[in-house]
């Protein structure tokens, strides 16, 4: 099992799918290491080694879908997705990070309640109550190197350095629709 690393005021919140399996059954997020080589690839995390050191960043960690780990994220349906994504939305509401990082396209799409035919483009794509949304690609691909994956979380630093543009007028705010 997994358990979020969930707190108020988190500088980023990561977000995937659902658990993997492997890491469900370590009990460590990316268990594997990817999304770790990322965030020291970015400049996000120098140190970063696993799940355990998210905090020492006010990083924080969970899925749409927490609660059973699947090897494919199509495993679970759209009405799964729906229930999940509401409920995860709530909780950014309440926990207020400054930026919610969604690690894939489908991943945004599912808490933005868009079709999968929606254009998405990664960095950062709106706002959501008080955070900032940003999209980045899914850490485990193989078809993207990881450079070009950590150029995208990159992305982020501005954003962490207090360089937060001016959501009204630079960002589009999405909503749960059907874009």
């Amino acid at each position: 099992m997994l358990t979020p690393f969930l707190r108020p005021g988190l500088d980023v919140l990561f977000v995937g799918f659902n658990p993997h399996p492997y890491s469900w059954e370590r009990g460590r997020y990316y268990a594997h290491g990817s999304l770790w080589r990322i965030l020291r690839k970015s400049g996000l995390a120098a140190d970063i080694r696993d799940d355990s050191q998210l905090f020492d960043y006010n990083f924080g960690i969970t899925d749409l879908v927490h609660d059973r780990p699947t090897r494919e994220a199509k495993e679970i349906g759209d009405e799964e997705y729906a229930r999940a994504a509401a409920r995860f939305r709530r909780q950014v509401a309440r926990l207020k990070p400054r930026v919610v990082c969604l690690t894939g396209k489908d991943v945004f799409r599912h808490f933005a309640g868009w079709k999968r035919s929606a254009a998405v483009e990664y960095g950062l794509a709106g706002h959501f109550a008080a955070s900032l949304v940003f999209v980045a690609p899914f850490p485990s691909h193989k078809w993207m190197k990881d450079e070009e994956k950590a150029r995208y979380y990159a992305g982020m630093l501005p954003l962490l350095d207090g360089q937060l543009p001016k959501v009204s007028e630079t960002v589009k705010v999405f909503f749960a629709g059907k874009r």
